[in-house]
């Protein structure tokens, strides 16, 4: 191969792999707003709809003094009827039994196993009771960002680099996969064709010990049979009214043996 020819070899290999580094870049950055789109398209789909129930089976991890993670779940079941409805019932790893319900006017806050209840009077829509018996009331409450209708307008402020990951066909259903990062949180999201989520995964990145905490969604129903009763407490016999079941928001008293998602 004569210098002419050496010449002419190298401009169409450096020009190739140009193509091949700028085909990966756009591909990558495709990938990325699509990632983009299907998570803006399924916050979208939550928080417009009137009416959906979900049933949660979810896990986290509680690191205790000696940096061991343990593993706690629960399995929950999600009612809502907007503007101003919700029911939710759960049940603990340990069997225990617990709910809330909101009828657009009181917080009622039960337990099964204990037999008590609480009612807090907090008239208004669901975002605002939502909002109440987390940040005010101190209720654990898994994923409640995603019950509010706000929800697409937070995670277009917390989303970052988002990326598609890949198309996952071993769940019930194909998913795509999409992963983003924030300034605390790692998280992966599963969403299905029709744009609600199957699986989430969070991982607190700035937390001792980078605990965990995932969910899996199943029976996404977005036109549930609901009834007025649905939202109607009635204590059961015996049931001891109290003031409050869940500590105030910033109690340091709480155990750290078993912690929770937020």
């Amino acid at each position: 191969m004569n210098i002419k020819q050496k010449n002419v070899y190298l401009k169409i290999r450096v020009g190739f792999c140009t193509a091949v580094i700028i085909f990966f870049l756009l591909t990558g950055s495709a990938r990325a707003a699509d990632g983009k789109k299907q998570l803006m398209a399924m916050a979208t789909k939550i928080a417009e709809a009137k009416q959906f129930s979900v049933s949660m089976h979810m896990g986290y991890d509680a690191v205790q003094e000696s940096g061991q993670k343990i593993e706690f779940s629960e399995m929950r079941k999600v009612l809502v009827s907007r503007p101003n409805h919700m029911r939710v019932d759960a049940q603990l790893s340990d069997g225990k039994t617990k709910g809330l319900i909101f009828d657009g006017k009181i917080i009622t806050l039960f337990d099964k196993d204990e037999n008590v209840y609480s009612q807090t009077e907090r008239p208004g829509d669901l975002d605002a009771a939502i909002r109440y018996a987390v940040g005010i009331m101190g209720e654990r409450f898994p994923l409640a960002r995603m019950l509010v209708t706000t929800f697409p307008t937070e995670l277009q402020k917390l989303s970052g680099d988002v990326d598609y990951v890949e198309q996952n066909t071993l769940g019930a259903v194909p998913t795509d996969h999409i992963a983003d990062s924030t300034e605390g949180i790692d998280y992966q999201i599963w969403i299905a064709k029709d744009s609600l989520p199957r699986r989430v995964k969070l991982t607190y990145k700035n937390e001792l010990g980078q605990p965990q905490f995932w969910a899996e969604f199943t029976d996404w129903n977005m036109k549930p049979k609901i009834s007025s009763s649905n939202f109607t407490f009635t204590p059961p016999k015996g049931a001891e009214k109290i003031q409050s079941i869940v500590p105030a928001a910033g109690n340091k008293s709480v155990s750290k043996a078993k912690g929770g998602a937020r």
